[in-house]
């Protein structure tokens, strides 16, 4: 994980995010009425703008190119359990189709890392093993803060999918090219 960082809030979610919340609450309780939910045509727009925050990469894996692993936008809080926070710019970040299997997963006790946290390192929450490819949390960080990256590389199958053989690999390939632009790389928090 990279931290991210977010710009404002489109204007079209400041002004609607309340309002597409309470819509798409309400079709959770009646999936059968006919709502005309009014975040079908913004979709595009936020995708591309997280997009171009990200620089093509996955928020929680920091895969890339993303959009040809499969983007997708993921509601941090998942939009069936936090319907009100659907639309919440701070909710919605851009990432591959393996993180977005953290599905409805949302863990109450020690909850998730958010890379777009301004206090947020990967260094402080984890420890990197350069000669497996494994993430683990540090455990020089307090009982929660180690919790926090325990869950989130559960949920996030941070080491699962292949990704400890693919960040040495890119590791390799990165230190081994003339002047590399880090952002032409996946797993830039282990490039750095």
């Amino acid at each position: 994980m990279m931290q991210l960082q977010r710009p404002q809030a489109p204007q079209s979610l400041k002004e609607n995010y309340k309002k597409w919340g309470r819509e798409y609450e309400q079709k959770l309780e009646n999936p059968k009425a006919n709502n005309d939910f009014s975040w079908k045509g913004k979709y595009q727009e936020i995708s591309d703008l997280l997009f171009e925050i990200t620089k093509n990469h996955c928020c929680f894996c920091d895969i890339h190119p993303l959009k040809a692993s499969g983007a997708t936008v993921e509601h941090f809080r998942p939009k069936s359990k936090y319907p009100k926070l659907s639309y919440f710019w701070g909710n919605l970040f851009y990432c591959c189709t393996n993180c977005q299997k953290k599905g409805d997963n949302f863990p109450l006790d020690y909850k998730l890392l958010k890379p777009d946290q301004l206090s947020f390192l990967f260094e402080h929450y984890f420890i990197y093993n350069f000669s497996t490819g494994i993430i683990k949390p540090n455990t020089a960080r307090t009982f929660n803060e180690q919790k926090r990256a325990e869950n989130t590389i559960d949920l996030y199958g941070l080491n699962k999918y292949g990704r400890p053989e693919a960040r040495i690999l890119e590791r390799k390939k990165f230190f081994s090219a003339n002047n590399p632009n880090i952002n032409d790389y996946s797993f830039r928090f282990i490039l750095e």
